[in-house]
């Protein structure tokens, strides 16, 4: 079954990461007001804490 590419691998961290090849000045210029108005926070979902050890 084809997994959902916005979930990350089990072997991933759930961590996104992007080696950029821009300047910071055409990042600022890219995100202009309106693209932060539409922008979407990415969904990040963290694995459940695990009970302290001697707990169960």
């Amino acid at each position: 079954m084809p997994r959902n590419p916005k979930e990350p691998a089990p072997d991933q961290d759930p961590v996104s990461h992007v080696d950029l090849n821009q300047s910071p000045e055409e990042v600022l210029e890219y995100w202009t007001d309106e693209r932060m108005a539409a922008a979407k926070p990415r969904e990040i979902q963290l694995p459940e804490p695990e009970p302290p050890a001697g707990q169960d």
